[in-house]
């Protein structure tokens, strides 16, 4: 997914400055190699948890914003 790219990007440039390898960060996050591989990549379908700790071990935060909803968007939570 596109949207994923910025953040992926962002975890990669991170654990090049803290001079990690992939190896590095699978060993400290406990997840696989395979799955940081993926998330360097954008690919979306990993977990929410695992991006969080990645994120958590690279000393990196994401926050959730509020954006604006057309009418429509509400619509569909009612």
């Amino acid at each position: 997914m596109e949207n994923f790219i910025p953040i992926a990007n962002r975890i990669k440039e991170r654990r090049e400055q803290l001079s990690y390898t992939q190896a590095d960060l699978a060993e400290i996050t406990g997840i696989s190699q395979r799955t940081i591989r993926s998330i360097e990549k954008g690919e979306g379908s990993t977990s929410i948890v695992f991006w969080y700790k990645i994120l958590d071990a690279l000393g990196l935060e994401m926050k959730i914003q509020f954006k604006p909803m057309s009418d429509e968007t509400r619509k569909g939570f009612i």
